[in-house]
């Protein structure tokens, strides 16, 4: 699948079939997160990756009762350092770039954006200085979901000026 494939396949997946991801899944979409641009590259952002089944339970409550975190292969955590400018942006394009090698692999990922950060904080121990971007469910999927529709380019895009 090329990138193009991958960005049109892409879907939110929240049923995931009961197994942990290979290996060398796991390994290419770990390279992606590591290969993704960063700001003046300062780099300043770790992904923290759950895969324990207790913790990811506890993440629930902390994603707002969304009960799909528990049944993931992996809770992938973008945290990123506040006192670096563009960090945040940063943790997004990274998690958007595993989301992309995660459709080519035939992974489902969801995004969340739906989480209470001092929970997820102490769930995972996050130090109060870091700041949690976003969170995506991982694994493979138990659903295929249509495309959503999406508008048309003359609804979204503005040439030179906004109108």
């Amino acid at each position: 699948m090329d990138v193009s494939a991958a960005i049109e396949n892409r879907r939110s997946i929240r049923k995931y079939q009961a197994k942990p991801l290979s290996e060398e899944d796991m390994a290419k979409l770990l390279a992606a997160a590591r290969l993704s641009p960063s700001a003046r590259n300062d780099q300043a952002r770790k992904l923290l990756v759950v895969t324990d089944e207790q913790i990811k339970a506890e993440l629930v409550p902390a994603c707002k009762n969304q009960g799909f975190v528990k049944e993931c292969a992996a809770v992938f955590i973008a945290v990123h350092n506040p006192e670096k400018r563009w960090s945040a942006e940063d943790c997004v394009i990274m998690l958007d770039h595993v989301s992309l090698q995660a459709a080519e692999l035939g992974i489902g990922s969801c995004w969340i954006g739906a989480f209470e950060e001092d929970k997820v904080k102490a769930v995972v121990g996050i130090p109060a200085e870091m700041r949690v971007a976003i969170c995506m469910t991982i694994g493979y999927p138990d659903e295929a979901p249509a495309a959503r529709p999406r508008k048309d380019l003359q609804e979204i895009v503005c040439w030179q000026k906004y109108q």
